[in-house]
C-alpha cells in the first residue's frame, strides 16, 4: 500500500508539474513575446525618424539586444513545453531538440528512428523528453562530450530508447544512490511513473544507456 501511495503521490506531482510547465510556456508566447514583438514594431518606427549616427547606433544596439531577448524567451518557452511535442510526438520533438542542441553548442546531436508508424502517447511522450533533457543537460554540464546519438526503434517486447554518447564514463546506479542532486532523481522517478525500465550497457568509452518501455504504450494513432 505504501508504495501504491508513493507511486501516486509522484504521478500526482509529475501530472502538476506539466501543468504548470504548460501554463508558464503559454503565458510566455502570449504575453511576453507579445509584447517583446510590439517592442520591436516600435523601435522600428522610431528608426525611421532618427538620423544621426550617435542615436543611430544606439538604436540599434537596442534593437539586437531585443533580439537576443526574444530569442532567449522562445528558447525557454521551447524548454517548458516543447510545441512539437504534443502537436507531432515525441520522434519529431525529439529530433527538433537534438538539431536546436547542435546549433547552440559545439557538440553532434543525432537522432536515429526508422519507425515512422510508431506513436508514443503524449503522456509517455512527455515523461521520456524529460529524460532525454536530464540526459542532454548533464552531458553538457559534466559530461565533457563531443557526440550523442539518441535511437527509438521497437523489438518484440517493446519499444527501446538509446542513447549513447563519448563523454565521461559514470555508473548510473551507484552515482543515483550517492547522488545529492536532482537530476539522476528525475530521471528515475519519471521511468517510474511510466513503468519503463533503464539499463546501462558496458562500454569501451562514454556511456551506453537503454530505456525499455512496455508493448502497450506503442499505438497506432497519436495520443
Amino acid at each position: 500500500m505504501k508504495q501504491k501511495e508513493i507511486e501516486l503521490l509522484l504521478k500526482t506531482s509529475l501530472e502538476s508539474e506539466k501543468k504548470e510547465r504548460q501554463r508558464i510556456a503559454k503565458d510566455l508566447h502570449d504575453s511576453v513575446q507579445g509584447d517583446l514583438n510590439a517592442i520591436r514594431n516600435y523601435l522600428l518606427l522610431l528608426s525611421r525618424k532618427i538620423h544621426d549616427d550617435q542615436n543611430r547606433e544606439l538604436l540599434e544596439e537596442t534593437k539586437n539586444a531585443l533580439e537576443q531577448t526574444i530569442e532567449n524567451t522562445r528558447l525557454i518557452s521551447f524548454k517548458l513545453i516543447p510545441p512539437l511535442l504534443e502537436t507531432r510526438g515525441l520522434a519529431v520533438a525529439v529530433e527538433d531538440y537534438f538539431e536546436t542542441l547542435s546549433k547552440s553548442s559545439d557538440k553532434k546531436f543525432t537522432f536515429q528512428q526508422n519507425l515512422s508508424e510508431l506513436v508514443v502517447p503524449i503522456e509517455i511522450g512527455y515523461e521520456l523528453f524529460r529524460v532525454v533533457q536530464e540526459f542532454t543537460s548533464n552531458m553538457l554540464k559534466y559530461g565533457n562530450i563531443t557526440k550523442c546519438i539518441l535511437s527509438l526503434d521497437k523489438n518484440n517486447d517493446g519499444v527501446t530508447l538509446e542513447i549513447v554518447d563519448d563523454g565521461v564514463a559514470f555508473d548510473f546506479k551507484s552515482c543515483y544512490a550517492q547522488s545529492k542532486g536532482s537530476g539522476l532523481y528525475n530521471i528515475q522517478s519519471r521511468l517510474n511513473s511510466i513503468n519503463s525500465k533503464l539499463v546501462q550497457r558496458e562500454v569501451m568509452s562514454g556511456n551506453h544507456f537503454i530505456i525499455y518501455l512496455p508493448q502497450k504504450y506503442d499505438q497506432s494513432s497519436p495520443g
